[in-house]
């Protein structure tokens, strides 16, 4: 059963920044795009002089540890988790960036800012995982100014398709959590999401695939998914031997597995004013 978006499960997914460690590794090794993820990712933001932003669900913050030189001046951001671990993570990886004003446990569904705060907000692969996502829109809309931006990645429906098979070749029982998280918050549900909290939608696609020449990066990613799925109720114990050996011969056939990828951004403008009452997306 798919448990993407539970609390206590995703502690146990995000209470450090080891499996979230697991999952970049294997990207950074097999990424066929030359044009690295964060710096993909950076490049979208239109950062200027003196804006104040606030992360939400900002990980291990490698974004801004890989592309500091190209902070404007003046910017004052806010790092953010739900999950104090990995907050830990990001202020190692970040001490003495400048720009990084402070780091805050916070909830994306009730964010401790003031109306028309920030210039930006940014929410990378975290939306999917928050109970009631058009609560967490409103907030972001809320705190926005009014000519505020908010940047949010996902992924799309073809995304490591590839990895179904895998897994329902090893055990057809298994529950990789993809679907869930597409229509929590995929490329292709996000934006009649994002559309009731702001006026324009963008969204732009990240083109890349994953050429897997060896194992156990693969099978460290797989497992890194405790608390998403049931991957790590199944392969357990002396299956976890045993599905090393799975993906060793479906890699040792040809040398390699390759996999689709399918993940872009969202870039909302002109956030909406609501009235109180409860969100209706």
């Amino acid at each position: 059963m798919a448990n993407f978006n539970n609390k206590d499960e995703m502690k146990k997914q995000y209470g450090t920044a080891h499996n979230l460690n697991s999952r970049m590794l294997l990207h950074q090794l097999f990424s066929t795009n030359k044009l690295g993820w964060t710096s993909w990712v950076f490049q979208n933001y239109a950062l200027k002089p003196n804006q104040t932003m606030l992360e939400l669900g900002c990980g291990n913050a490698a974004v801004w540890k890989e592309n500091a030189d190209g902070v404007p001046s003046g910017v004052q951001l806010t790092l953010s988790d739900f999950s104090s671990g990995m907050l830990d993570a990001a202020r190692q990886n970040t001490a003495g960036l400048g720009f990084v004003d402070a780091y805050a446990v916070i909830d994306a569904q009730s964010i401790p800012f003031p109306d028309d705060a920030l210039d930006i907000v940014i929410a990378n692969h975290v939306l999917y995982h928050v109970p009631n996502v058009g609560m967490a829109l409103m907030e972001i809309a809320r705190v926005l100014k009014p000519d505020g931006v908010f940047y949010a990645t996902t992924i799309g429906k073809d995304n490591m398709r590839e990895f179904a098979g895998l897994l329902h070749d090893f055990n057809p029982g298994i529950d990789f959590a993809q679907d869930a998280i597409l229509n929590a918050f995929g490329l292709e549900s996000g934006q009649t999401l994002l559309a009731q909290a702001f006026d324009s939608v963008e969204v732009k696609r990240y083109e890349d695939s994953l050429h897997v020449t060896r194992p156990k990066p693969l099978v460290d990613y797989i497992l890194s998914s405790q608390g998403m799925g049931n991957v790590s109720e199944i392969i357990v114990g002396g299956r976890v031997r045993a599905f090393h050996k799975h993906v060793e011969a479906l890699i040792a056939k040809d040398g390699f597995i390759d996999i689709q990828k399918d993940a872009g951004m969202f870039i909302s403008n002109k956030p909406i004013r609501h009235s109180t009452g409860e969100s209706t997306c």
